[in-house]
């Protein structure tokens, strides 16, 4: 499966302190920074339900090379700014992971607005891309689940490998939580792990993050 070149989708998981009033105020300041840069198309984000201090973000830009040139610019540094106080630590190297357009499809709106996603992550992954989102497509058909979509995100990464990641849209947590893991999640094929998200995490006061698609 071949992604659109002229979007630039990347991941990014951040570890903040505190629970939501602790850092809502800096992180809708870096949500604006992400929406108001050059090529911003759409991002979805949420807390962790299994660890409240992992935030996720989805952002794609328009056209692909709008992506490497956020890193670049003054938006950026905004975004990095306003998360400084909240974050756990300071990391390293720039969490940004961005998802290889040859060979992962951002997930659809209609998936990724269940209203609470499973996504498995799957590192150091030796699997068949087909053969994976076969089994992963078996969701489809247990109760609850709204659909389900995979790709592989990278390959041949230094410190993770080749990363395959997966998501499944449930009407609920409750639904997920009783659905066989075994019958739709590629087994012994690379370092599994899974968490569940609301990407439209509601948050009074955050209607001009709006992400607008």
């Amino acid at each position: 499966m071949s992604g659109p070149p002229s979007l630039g989708p990347t991941r990014v998981i951040l570890d903040v302190t505190g629970d939501v009033p602790d850092w809502k105020e800096q992180y809708k300041e870096f949500l604006l920074a992400v929406k108001d840069s050059d090529g911003y198309f759409r991002y979805r984000w949420g807390p962790w339900k299994e660890d409240p201090s992992k935030l996720e973000i989805l952002a794609t830009w328009a056209p692909l090379e709008h992506r490497e040139a956020f890193g670049k610019s003054e938006h950026h540094q905004k975004a990095v700014e306003a998360l400084k106080p909240v974050l756990t630590t300071v990391p390293n190297k720039c969490p940004r992971f961005d998802l290889d357009v040859s060979t992962f499809v951002p997930p659809p709106p209609q998936l990724i607005n269940s209203p609470i996603c499973e996504v498995i992550t799957i590192r150091h992954c030796t699997g068949n891309r087909e053969a994976m989102a076969e089994t992963l497509k078996k969701a489809e058909a247990l109760p609850g689940c709204h659909a389900a979509h995979s790709g592989i995100g990278a390959t041949g990464t230094p410190d993770q490998g080749t990363v395959w990641l997966g998501f499944v849209g449930w009407r609920d947590y409750e639904s997920s939580k009783e659905a066989d893991k075994s019958i739709y999640t590629p087994d012994g094929v690379g370092e599994v792990e899974r968490h569940h998200i609301n990407f439209n995490f509601p948050i009074k006061g955050f209607s001009v993050t709006n992400p607008g698609r």
